[in-house]
């Protein structure tokens, strides 16, 4: 039960680039043309897509920074969390945990690191099944990504006359979305 919860959670991120999982918007979860009223179509996806690097990741950040509403008024949404998969463990640590910047013979500070600019770091998702897909958190509150505890988990068991056996069931009701694009910033990967 708790592997099948974990399936289809991470599939609202596996599926979040196809327009054959649609939002209210009729669009997918991340894509560069989310419609508005009045501000035009707006991202939650880099225009080309990019590998995680220092430069994509900063790229990202700023464009977090610049989400407006539907009428064109910016939001206080800030990058709160990475999420990788396990293929991009090793890159999201360097690139966040370096005191310098990573791979240049610069002595230039690590600006992700020294700003703090992902107060909760980085999580590894093991359910992800693009490599070299990743998505940055924001921190909206009470918006944006979605999960509906429908009922709990709920198990019995009772003994089986005719064979000796004991019979086990469980049985929940969830279910896993969105309602508001700007709750994640994504990357398929180049």
């Amino acid at each position: 039960m708790a592997y099948t919860k974990q399936v289809k959670a991470a599939n609202v991120l596996n599926n979040g680039f196809s327009s054959s999982y649609t939002g209210g918007d009729a669009k997918a979860l991340m894509t560069t043309d989310h419609p508005t009223l009045e501000a035009g179509d707006l991202a939650n996806e880099p225009s080309t897509a990019a590998d995680l690097s220092e430069t994509s990741l900063e790229s990202a950040i700023i464009s977090i920074g610049g989400f407006v509403d539907d009428r064109n008024v910016p939001v206080a949404v800030n990058a709160s969390k990475l999420v990788i998969p396990k293929d991009l463990a090793f890159t999201a640590q360097r690139i966040l945990k370096s005191e310098l910047r990573v791979g240049t013979a610069d002595n230039d500070i690590n600006a992700a690191r020294s700003m703090n600019i992902l107060p909760k770091g980085y999580a590894v998702n093991h359910y992800l099944t693009d490599t070299d897909a990743w998505f940055i958190l924001t921190d909206m509150t009470n918006s944006g990504l979605k999960m509906f505890q429908r009922r709990p988990l709920k198990t019995s068991m009772e003994p089986d006359f005719e064979s000796g056996n004991m019979r086990f069931k469980a049985s929940e009701r969830y279910s896993f979305g969105w309602s508001d694009w700007r709750a994640i910033f994504g990357s398929p990967g180049a």
